[in-house]
């Protein structure tokens, strides 16, 4: 026997409801937020940032590939590649922070990682719960 969650979550993930675009919103904030701080006063978990930046990125694009499905996987990849360079050439202004190449690589895998584990794992999963409601 497969778990299927209640009704009452499954239908606040749907695509074209508001919760997974909050979260998916709310993420992209905490990323940009986070990016432009002063090195001094931005929050450290005690992991590599090159880390940080693969599951941060990786968490943000997996809400925003869920709540956004028209555009492809390369075009929102590029996308979130763009901003994390974005985010590292502003880093060289900002007291305490450098820019770096492998941040903003670690920046692109992440994203990657979260796009592709959106549409070929997590959004095949939740379409077969969908379609047992």
């Amino acid at each position: 026997m497969s778990f299927v969650p209640p009704r009452a979550v499954l239908d606040r993930l749907r695509p074209e409801g508001p919760l997974l675009k909050a979260l998916a919103a709310a993420c992209c904030l905490v990323i940009t937020v986070l990016s432009l701080l002063p090195g001094n006063e931005r929050p450290h978990t005690g992991f590599s940032g090159n880390i940080e930046h693969v599951v941060a990125y990786a968490g943000t694009a997996c809400f925003v590939a869920l709540a956004l499905r028209r555009p492809s996987l390369p075009v929102l990849v590029i996308a979130f590649s763009a901003a994390s360079a974005f985010f590292e050439i502003c880093q060289i202004w900002i007291p305490g922070r450098s820019a770096g190449f492998d941040n903003w690589f670690a920046s692109t895998l992440g994203a990657l990682i979260g796009v592709s584990s959106a549409r070929y794992i997590v959004l095949p999963r939740l379409s077969a719960w969908l379609a047992r409601r």
